[in-house]
């Protein structure tokens, strides 16, 4: 099971950088928030990712700050959970 995880996330990651999402994301304190191949916030602060990231992987948004701010300095996919229907939720 964790192959398999290991493995859509790095496609997931693939995919981003090939769409050249991962640069765009990299200007600023921005970041996306999505689910699967689904945008559920875009271009949005730490604080409103946090809560997103919250809402749909669960626990305090807190615990997700340091994830949100390394993909919103570097532009990185940065997976936090599998969420509804085995969909990865991460930031970029």
């Amino acid at each position: 099971m964790d192959a398999w995880k290991t493995a859509l996330a790095g496609a997931v990651a693939a995919a981003a950088l090939w769409s050249g999402a991962a640069p765009a994301a990299a200007a600023g304190d921005r970041l996306d928030l999505l689910l699967g191949t689904r945008l559920v916030l875009d271009e949005a602060t730490v604080g409103q990712a946090t809560e997103g990231a919250a809402r749909l992987c669960g626990g305090p948004p807190k615990k997700y700050v340091q994830q949100a701010r390394k993909a919103a300095r570097t532009g990185s996919i940065v997976v936090l959970c599998t969420g509804p229907r085995d969909q990865q939720v991460y930031f970029r």
